[in-house]
């Protein structure tokens, strides 16, 4: 009932009740309707990982679009926290069909664990070209951004992974992987304060599935220059955090910089690639290393026997031509990535 002016309570008219009875079914409806929308697939991925995941590229990623109603069946961790800054950055999450890791790059430790390139000479890391410093590996692709307002306390930079449970190695899908890289770090440097300078979108085109074996003497990429065998295994030459060429039947070489040579998990024990001195010769590997700026920390070159053989370079030590070759190819990286010289190869 309402009042009148006279201050005796009057009835509610059918209509008013009616009126009211509709707005208070669709306050119902409407607060139903949000808690649904909450379980859409891309709701769901708009909460996870701190809210830094490109919505639409990790649903085309799962093969789901944003108009997607039904989140059954499609999984994302929630929210882990506000990023503010360096010092809440670090996160993972999965999101459907993709992994994803945010880092600092002095401290990242979980990049080794999502390649499938470690001691294979037939899955190497694939530059994404466009002026973006990353790569691809099979299934999970990687960005390492340089934040030029960081120091290494806050951790220099920023390295964004991205991983695939389920793989189909088409050129669309190596497309969309790269878009979803690059955007994961684009929205982690914008949501942490990183001052850095990306790649293009637009020029981002589609990895090759695979490297390419050539003769030596055509070799244009990451073999380029080489000769101390008649063919070669190489990628593009770009900026990537990884770069490696397979010296056919003979050596594997391969450069890491960042969080790939002095902080993982992997090479832990010492500052150059798990050494303790710039340059040396082991039993399996021979390396080199240069300083660089940034996020880029330490550059780490190194050679090693391919997989299938059984050569010690204790007794069985790299040639005058095959030291060259190492050498050749550190300075070539080094001078790509702005880094200092490299050291001379100890003997």
């Amino acid at each position: 009932m309402t009042s009148t002016s006279s201050g005796r309570p009057s009835r509610l008219t059918p209509r008013t009740r009616r009126y009211l009875t509709a707005a208070v079914a669709f306050l119902v409806l409407l607060a139903g309707g949000y808690g649904f929308w909450l379980q859409y697939p891309a709701a769901k991925v708009g909460r996870a990982c701190s809210g830094m995941l490109p919505v639409g590229e990790i649903l085309d990623l799962s093969g789901k679009s944003r108009l997607s109603l039904f989140g059954s069946g499609f999984e994302a961790d929630g929210d882990s926290g506000e990023v503010t800054g360096p010092a809440d950055l670090t996160t993972h999450c999965r999101a459907g069909n993709a992994q994803i890791h945010i880092e600092k790059a002095t401290e990242a430790t979980t990049q080794y664990g999502i390649y499938t390139f470690q001691r294979q000479d037939d899955v190497l890391p694939v530059p994404l070209g466009s002026g973006w410093q990353g790569f691809t590996a099979g299934s999970a692709a990687s960005v390492l951004l340089n934040c030029s307002n960081w120091s290494v306390r806050d951790g220099s930079g920023i390295l964004a992974a991205v991983s695939l449970w389920d793989f189909d190695n088409t050129a669309g899908t190596r497309l969309e992987l790269a878009r979803a890289v690059t955007k994961v770090a684009r929205n982690a440097a914008e949501k942490a304060g990183c001052k850095t300078t990306f790649g293009t979108e637009n020029g981002l085109k589609s990895s090759a599935a695979a490297a390419e074996t050539k003769p030596a003497g055509e070799a244009s990429g990451t073999c380029e220059g080489l000769s101390s065998t008649a063919e070669v295994r190489e990628t593009a030459a770009s900026v990537a955090p990884v770069e490696e060429c397979v010296l056919v039947g003979d050596l594997q070489l391969r450069a890491e910089y960042g969080p790939f040579s002095d902080r993982s998990t992997a090479v832990q024990n010492g500052k150059y690639g798990g050494h303790d001195t710039p340059s040396g010769v082991e039993s399996s590997t021979a390396w080199t290393s240069a300083t660089c700026r940034g996020a880029l920390g330490v550059g780490y070159y190194h050679a090693s026997p391919v997989e299938s053989s059984d050569r010690s370079f204790t007794s069985d030590p790299l040639t005058r031509q095959e030291r060259a070759d190492l050498m050749r190819f550190a300075e070539r990286s080094a001078t790509r990535h702005g880094c200092a010289a490299p050291t001379a190869l100890a003997s």
